[in-house]
Formats: C-alpha cells, sequence, structure tokens
C-alpha cells in the first residue's frame, strides 16, 4: 500500500463521503459523526432559533458533557457543557453565513437568536475537498466559534485564539487527531482552560475558492479582493472583543496562535494594519508569511487574476454578463471540483492552473504591501512573538512520495523541485551527508526550504522590526508513526493543547506536553513564556551581527539550542532573496503543508 493511502486511510478512515468532522468530545471516546447530514446550497440563511439547530449540523452529544451555565450575550442566549472541569460552548455564530449574495463578500454581523443556544458538536467544516486533513464538506454556513473556560468563570483571564492548519483550503476546528482510538479532540482547550486558567476560542473560516477567491470581478462591487478568511478571522477577534468579558475573558489580552497555514495566518494579522489591536500576543507554529508557498514574493491580486478568470471560465461563468452572479450561482459541489488541488503529502511535485491563498490586496486591503515589506518599514504590531518549527518537518510531505534508491535518482528528484537551483542545492544537502538515507535527504530539503527556514526568516524580520520573539525547534518523535514521521509537520500541537498522543507510556513525551501548555499560557498572561519552575529558561531570540541565536528546544531535555541550521537558513535566504529580487516566481518547488 502507498504511503499516500495509508496516510490519507489514518485521517479520514478512507471514507469519501461528504460529511463534515465528527462531534469529538475533548480527549475522549465519542459518538460517531457519521451521521451528519451535508449542508445544502439554497443561497438562504438558516433558521437560527436556538431551539432548532440548523439540520445541515450534526446532533450527536458527547458521552461526558452535561449542561452547563448559561452565559447571556447582546446577540442571545449560549448554554455550556460542562466537560472535563471547564464549561464549552460550541457553535457560537460570529458572522452571517456567508451564502448568496454574501458568497465573497467581507464577514457580516450574524443575526440575534431567540432562545438559549445550547449545541453539541462542532460545526461542519467549511466547504473542501477530501484531503489527507480529512474528509469533504460542502458547508458553507461555516463561520462559527467555540469558547472553553474555566470552571467557575474566572474574572478578566487571558484569551487565546485558535486558528487551524490545512493549507487554508482544509480542515476544521473539530479536527480530529490523526490515527487516535478512540477518536480524540485534536484542538482541544479543555486542558488550557482548567490548568491554566486560560479562555481558548478555536474558529473555522473560509477555505479554498470560497475563502481566497481574487477575481478582478470583485473590486468592481467592491468586495474584498481575496483573503476573505483571513477577514472571517478578523471578524471572530471583532467578536472576542466585544463578548468574551461575558465569559469572563479579558478583551485586553488576547493571544493569536495557529499551526501551518494558520501560523502563517497569524504572522498575515501580525503585519495587517486592520487586525491592529484586535490581539495582544502572537504564537505561530511552523510557518511564517515573509516568503510565498513557493519560495519568493506573495502574488498581488493583480497578478492573480489570470488564474482566477480562468477558474471562472472553467465553471461556465467566463463569457456571463455578469461574471460573479453566475459564480454565486452555482453549487459548492460544483466549484470544488473544479477546485482540486494536490495532497501536500502525495510528495508529488506539481504545478495546478490555479491555487487560492493568500494575495497581496494592495492599499486599504487586508495586506496593502508584503508582509517583508511591512517588516522592512516597522509597520506591524508589535506585540511579543513566538514562533517556532518543529525538527523534520517534511517526513510528512514526503510520505507518499517515490523514494530515491542512488545518488543519480536523488539528484534527479531535487533538479525536479527546484528546477532553477537543483545543482546549489545539491551542493549545500549532498546524499553522502545523509550515508545512503534518501528518505530522509529529500525530507531535510523539502522542510528546511518551507517551513523550518521560512519562519526563521519571519523571526528574524520580526526581531528586526523591534518586536520581541522567542523561537523553539520541537523535537519529540510523533507516536502515530515514530520511525517514519520523527518529529514532523504538526507533530507538536498535541502537546501545544497539553494532551500529547501516548498510546504507549512516554513520560518525555508528557512532561514536554506539560512544558509547552505552561510556556504558551504563561506567554499568553504576560508576554513571556518563561514561569517559575520551568524546566529551562526561554532565550529571546535576538539575531547578532554575525547571524548567531538561540532558541529553546523542546525535547525531554529541554537544551537552548544556538544557531539552529544557521548555514541552511542562509542558504535558503539567498534563494529567497534572489527570486524577490529577479521576477517574484519561486526558486523552486516548495512544499504547501496543512
Amino acid at each position: 500500500m502507498r504511503w499516500s493511502l495509508l496516510l490519507l486511510c489514518f485521517f479520514t478512515a478512507c471514507s469519501s463521503d461528504k460529511s463534515g468532522s465528527s462531534g469529538l468530545d475533548a480527549g475522549t471516546p465519542v459518538e460517531s459523526g457519521a451521521g451528519a447530514a451535508p449542508s445544502t446550497d439554497s443561497g438562504t440563511q438558516p433558521t437560527r432559533d436556538a431551539k432548532a439547530p440548523p439540520t445541515n449540523q450534526e446532533d450527536g452529544a458527547t458521552a461526558d458533557a452535561s449542561p452547563g451555565p448559561i452565559v447571556t450575550l447582546d446577540d442571545g442566549q449560549v448554554e455550556s457543557d460542562l466537560v472535563g472541569g471547564t464549561r464549552r460552548f460550541l457553535r457560537i455564530p460570529f458572522a452571517k453565513p456567508p451564502v448568496g449574495d454574501l458568497r465573497w463578500k467581507a464577514p457580516v454581523q450574524n443575526d440575534k437568536w431567540t432562545g438559549v443556544r445550547h449545541e453539541t458538536s462542532f460545526t461542519l467544516g467549511c466547504p473542501q475537498n477530501m484531503s489527507s486533513q480529512g474528509p469533504a464538506s460542502s458547508n458553507e454556513d461555516c463561520l462559527y466559534l467555540n469558547v472553553w473556560t474555566p470552571d467557575p468563570a474566572p474574572a478578566k483571564a487571558p484569551v487565546m485564539v485558535w486558528f487551524h492548519g490545512g493549507g487554508n483550503f482544509a480542515g476544521t476546528a473539530g479536527d480530529s487527531l490523526p490515527a487516535a482510538t478512540p477518536p480524540v479532540l485534536w484542538y482541544d482547550g479543555q486542558y488550557f482552560a482548567k490548568r491554566q486558567g486560560v479562555i481558548v476560542v478555536s474558529i473555522d473560516y473560509r477555505l479554498g475558492p470560497l475563502g481566497f477567491f481574487s477575481h478582478p470581478a470583485l473590486a468592481g462591487e467592491k468586495s474584498p479582493l481575496g483573503n476573505q478568511g483571513l477577514l472571517d478571522q478578523r471578524q471572530s477577534l471583532e467578536w472576542v472583543k466585544a463578548n468574551i468579558e461575558k465569559f469572563g475573558g479579558d478583551p485586553g489580552n488576547v493571544t493569536i496562535f495557529g499551526e501551518s497555514a494558520g501560523s502563517a495566518d497569524v504572522c498575515y494579522h501580525v503585519v495587517s494594519p486592520g487586525s491592529r489591536g484586535l490581539f495582544h500576543r502572537a504564537i505561530s507554529e511552523s510557518g511564517g508569511c515573509t516568503i510565498s508557498l513557493g519560495g519568493g514574493k506573495d502574488v498581488t491580486a493583480a497578478e492573480n487574476a489570470g488564474p482566477m478568470s480562468a477558474f471562472a471560465k472553467a465553471l461556465g461563468c467566463d463569457t456571463a454578463k455578469d461574471v460573479l452572479a453566475c459564480l454565486r450561482g452555482k453549487s459548492v459541489d460544483e466549484i470544488m471540483t473544479n477546485a482540486q488541488q494536490p495532497d501536500p503529502t502525495s510528495g508529488a511535485v506539481t504545478a495546478p492552473p490555479w491555487t487560492f491563498g493568500v494575495v497581496v490586496d494592495g492599499p486599504g486591503g487586508f495586506l496593502p504591501d508584503q508582509a517583508r515589506a511591512l517588516f522592512a518599514s516597522g509597520n506591524v504590531a508589535k506585540v511579543p512573538y513566538i514562533l517556532g518549527s518543529n525538527n523534520d518537518e517534511g517526513t510528512l510531505f514526503v510520505l507518499g512520495a517515490t523514494i530515491p534508491t542512488t545518488d543519480a535518482e536523488y539528484a534527479t528528484a531535487i533538479r525536479a523541485r527546484f528546477p532553477a537551483d537543483g545543482d546549489a542545492v545539491l551542493a549545500q544537502y549532498p546524499a553522502s551527508k545523509f550515508k545512503g538515507d534518501y528518505r530522509t535527504a529529500l525530507a531535510t530539503v523539502v522542510g528546511d526550504s518551507g517551513l523550518i527556514c521560512g519562519t526563521h526568516d519571519s523571526a528574524r524580520r520580526a526581531a528586526a522590526a523591534g518586536v520581541p520573539v522567542y523561537m523553539y525547534n520541537f523535537d519529540v518523535p510523533w507516536a502515530i508513526l515514530p520511525d517514519t514521521l520523527h518529529a514532523s509537520h504538526a507533530s507538536e500541537i498535541s502537546h501545544v493543547f497539553g494532551n500529547p498522543y501516548t498510546p504507549m507510556p512516554d513520560p518525555g513525551s508528557v512532561a514536554v506536553g506539560d512544558a509547552m501548555n505552561t510556556f504558551w499560557a504563561t506567554f499568553a498572561k504576560s508576554g513571556d513564556p518563561n514561569y517559575k519552575g520551568a524546566p529551562a529558561t526561554w532565550p529571546a531570540f535576538t539575531p547578532d551581527a554575525t547571524d548567531d541565536d538561540e532558541r529553546l528546544q523542546f525535547d525531554p531535555k529541554f537544551p537552548v539550542v544556538q544557531n539552529f541550521r544557521k548555514a541552511e537558513c542562509a542558504f535558503w535566504r539567498g534563494l529567497y532573496d534572489k527570486a524577490e529580487s529577479s521576477d517574484g516566481g519561486a526558486p523552486g518547488a516548495v512544499d504547501a503543508g496543512p
């Protein structure tokens, strides 16, 4: 069986139905969500009466939850469930469903509701195709958030808002941990709430062609020229500012954190003028925003007009009198059928005719300039910032690759990924350096070229802009497949949330999880991650004139590491700069990650 198929089965139970994520309870066995009904695509707003939850969302109550206290918001009342000694509020709307005429518009304030809204499961994910992240979804009514608070309710507690990963084309706030049996919620806020006294908010936001669509016709109706999903995230922060105090949170102490695409999105909020003041700390786990996925500049909305127009043509709307009206008349399934993106775990080097991601939308937009230019000008949020990556980021992205078996095959694979700079990459990463382990060689190149050195690039630029920065390297093998994945992309998430996956007893992994959960929460409280009794002192990231720096490594020994991948990241930085100074193209085929 191919590795890609094996991983797909891990993530999706080899299912291809269009149901959404299951209503997973936090860290305990739960009822399956397989019976969830798919959403309709009528373009009308579903009923918001809390006494009759929307029919496009699953209803299965979790095994250990019991009804808890009610919070009264300006929009209506919400009732919690008591889970793991915390109060959990699921599926609170923070914007109107972006359907019909609201498709591709900026998020609009949600309507009020009557009665008490008591939800017992997560919303289905925003529209997406089946991927290694999870099953497909056709649910456009997806702009909801979830809140965990300590029980009893705190006063002025720090708040942490989570942006899930998935390449900005997949994933949900209710994702389950891959391969865990029984199912376990991946982004479970109960441990932060119970152990640390922190309030956690997780959100769903528009993805792919519905969340990152920059068709030039949108400018004519004064709609966002792309980046709709980032505006959803900002809308959730506006909701937190207006409402979180009623849950016991402090709207003046909000930390945004995310992983992979969510990590990059955090970085984009740091540089976006319109997000200023809505958060006060930031954490990026495996991803920055100062290089594009291809290694050069982010594409501008104008540069992306051609591919977006070609996408409209594929849907038969290119000759319509009103292109946007035609596109808004298409079903979600029609749109998603024409929006297939390559599986990042396949190891394939592909160039799809169009992709959907963050664009530089210009003055007045979410991203008025390249992120690196905004850092260089100092026009960024001057908030304390944690950034880091995992030691073996690339292993996940070559899981389904055809692995070279000779030096010649390795050279061919590298040149296929980096056609303009293959010889330079081979000189930096010769096969001899890896003693015949071609899987490790290829994975190292993939991980360094994208997530590891890309995150490092953003950290350097943030520090130079006067932002207080802390960096880390995570190095605990992922228990899902430790001998193959090692400390791969996404392997740190459960540790951050304080619930590391350990099917076999592993005190070292648990200790790392306890420490990370506490470091993150302490940072959210004060802007400095260090705390009394910590296993190590986490130094600030302050590169000197020779580019020497320090970061904390998360393994059971908690060493402080000097100059992590210094030579490798200097090499890739040269290629990033080369791409930027020429035509903005990529130095090679840097893989997009979950």
